[in-house]
């Protein structure tokens, strides 16, 4: 096992404790050289790949990713996605990539033997999973180099690869090996509403560009030389360590930039940016946000590793923007992007997130998207809230973003969507494998929304403190090691078991959480009305005479705080009394209804969830209950609606004297 050098800096400076012997040794390794034709959109290219056997496992087969074949034709499993169905007309907008050659490293050819397998849908038209039986197995500990000769035709910019005029962004674009695991290949489909899982290794990458290229190009890794050839053509050449994918981008337009990265503590960073003309006036937005990124998730989680970040700023309109591969992310830019709307900054700090989540930890996206996705979305809204504070309103006018600064709205304020489609029932469970949940509207909120409001209530039903420490702990401790969501559930019940239970009910099933203050209620203590005493001494005391008494000095007070709802969370009840007087209660939410009774001073309001730590709640107007109604609200609004009433038709009449001429 081995432990790059720059790896090694970044996590002692940084103070972490991964050892060496925690970091997975490269598995499928790739020496790949390409040519671009722009003309065709085509890259011609062979890659000699490298596959160490570190499992338990003897594989009898190779599984290759051929993921352009996802646009070959509208039968495709990704195409026949309701989203993608669309420009079916333009040939432009359809890719492939053809294998025209498979050999062993002894020159043993193996393409004849090459078949395409579905083994998510049993899609028979799906040709993005390639399965080559060996003549020989390989052992656990054993390696396996063979070669693959293949072409590459690029769709215009479709998604998370493609062109865009003279703009290309190459990702996905070869056969990449599928995760090798103790039971064998772990090879999906491609999905319009998922992404990737991989094995680390190293990149030794050659392009052939256009000459109006040279100094233009980006890629995974690191640039290690340019030359010059015959013909209008350029040579150049990227090598990248222990990363699980490798994307490249080029055009003649980008102006490239330099920055650096340094912090207390942490690896220092070369930053890149690949911007378009038209965007120079956020350049330094984009390497604040990126520095910003950096120094937080390095802080809170793990230090970037690498020696290079790569900044790519898409064309507008090309639907470039947002994309995260290993070293280099797409970031995007509104038209009108004024400083009161963080944008650069969301996507940057959003992206280069996903070098951790994405990056580092390299979990099963296509199985458990939440753990890249929507970790990182809630870790954006944290970075975003502390660094920028609350983002402004927005509204879309004809396709622009305008802000209302004056207006803001908390990070968890994204993921309303939630909210809508958990009251109307319409989620999968996240222990349904992304990949098969039923469309790209049950993604969304599960992987997004639901896991960053889960995770923010994690952390407020935890304490901020522990729950920092909770996430600390996991990306240390799972760097480089692929973890599934038991795996960070571990980690959370080390610090709290009842939110570990608590975070796993909401992720295992499709709960809809929902408390509520049924009744609140006081009745003096002034002595019972009717017949009291005994024998002789029995008599009747009239209701009138206990009303007439002196103001009683006790209370007794109810409230009944119930769980509508089938989620269950522990939450906190605040009751309130005369005098300012508050009580806390905690209850642990699994129970249908709570009843709190207390004798003293009266009871003046019941508020379940006061200090709003279950974001997942998906109504809070009936967390709370007066004892008695309080007029003022109604009153205030009353009279907010007659003035502007008045002022309405005042203007009337203004208008219809005018129309009609003055008198």
């Amino acid at each position: 096992m081995r432990l790059r050098p720059f790896l090694c800096v970044a996590l002692l400076v940084g103070g972490l404790p991964l050892l060496a012997g925690q970091r997975v040794a490269p598995v499928a390794s790739y020496r790949i050289s390409a040519s671009w034709d722009e003309t065709s959109k085509k890259l011609t290219a062979e890659e000699a790949v490298t596959f160490v056997n570190r499992t338990g496992h003897t594989f009898r087969e190779i599984e290759l990713h051929l993921y352009l074949n996802a646009f070959r034709n509208e039968v495709s499993t990704f195409r026949r996605d309701d989203r993608m169905k669309k420009h079916r007309d333009d040939p432009a907008w359809f890719g492939t990539i053809e294998v025209n050659r498979v050999a062993l490293a002894d020159g043993t050819d193996l393409t004849a033997s090459l078949g395409f397998v579905s083994p998510d849908d049993g899609n028979p038209d799906d040709r993005t999973v390639a399965r080559i039986p060996l003549p020989r197995p390989v052992p656990p500990g054993s390696t396996l180099t063979f070669r693959v000769d293949f072409v590459s035709k690029l769709p215009r910019n479709t998604v998370r690869t493609g062109f865009w005029g003279d703009f290309l962004l190459a990702g996905q674009w070869f056969p990449k090996l599928g995760k090798a695991t103790e039971n064998g290949w772990v090879t999906h489909q491609f999905h319009a509403a998922t992404e990737f899982f991989a094995d680390f290794g190293d990149y030794d990458v050659t392009l052939e560009l256009p000459a109006s290229m040279k100094g233009k190009v980006g890629a995974t890794g690191v640039e290690k030389e340019t030359i010059q050839l015959s013909g209008g053509r350029i040579q150049t050449r990227f090598l990248a360590e222990d990363v699980h994918d490798f994307a490249w981008t080029c055009s003649p337009r980008f102006e490239v930039h330099r920055d650096s990265f340094s912090h207390p503590g942490l690896p220092n960073v070369t930053l890149i940016l690949l911007l378009q003309p038209e965007h120079r006036s956020v350049k330094d937005r984009y390497f604040q946000a990126a520095k910003d990124a950096l120094a937080k998730y390095g802080t809170w989680f793990v230090p970037y590793p690498y020696p290079v970040l790569t900044i790519v700023d898409p064309p507008y309109g090309s639907g470039a923007g947002g994309m995260e591969y290993p070293t280099l992310f797409t970031g995007g830019v509104s038209w009108i992007a004024p400083k009161s709307l963080p944008s650069p900054e969301g996507v940057t700090v959003h992206e280069y997130g996903h070098q951790v989540f994405y990056g580092m930890l390299a979990s099963n996206e296509t199985d458990e998207a939440h753990l890249d996705e929507g970790i990182n979305t809630w870790a954006t809204g944290r970075v975003m809230k502390e660094t920028w504070g609350n983002r402004p309103l927005e509204w879309k006018l004809m396709g622009v973003t305008l802000p209302f600064p004056w207006l803001k709205v908390p990070p968890e304020g994204y993921a309303g969507g939630y909210l809508d489609a958990q009251a109307a029932g319409l989620t999968d469970s996240m222990a349904v494998p992304t990949f098969r949940q039923l469309g790209w509207d049950s993604v969304k909120v599960n992987v997004y929304s639901k896991t960053q409001l889960a995770l923010e209530s994690a952390a407020r039903t935890a304490g901020n403190d522990a729950w920092m420490r909770i996430m600390k702990s996991y990306a240390t401790h799972w760097a480089f090691r692929h973890p599934t969501t038991q795996d960070f559930l571990r980690e959370v019940h080390e610090v709290s078991p009842t939110v570990e239970a608590a975070l796993g009910r909401a992720w295992q099933g499709a709960p809809t959480y929902d408390y509520a203050v049924e009744s609140a209620s006081a009745h003096r203590l002034d002595g019972p009305a009717g017949y009291t005493g005994e024998g002789t001494s029995l008599k009747f005391v009239p209701p009138k005479e206990i009303k007439d008494l002196p103001k009683p000095v006790l209370w007794e007070s109810e409230a009944v705080v119930r769980r509508l709802g089938d989620g269950v969370w522990p939450v906190a009840v605040e009751l309130r009394f005369e005098g300012n007087h508050v009580v806390r209660r905690t209850w642990d939410g699994s129970d249908r209804w709570v009843r709190f009774r207390t004798t003293g001073a009266k009871l003046v309001s019941v508020t379940v969830d006061p200090d709003r730590n279950l974001l997942l709640d998906v109504n809070v107007l009936n967390n709370g209950r007066l004892v008695e109604p309080d007029s003022r609200p109604a009153g205030w609004l009353s009279h907010r609606l007659r003035f502007w009433g008045q002022n309405l038709l005042e203007l009337f009449a203004l208008l219809a004297v005018t129309a009609g001429g003055l008198p």
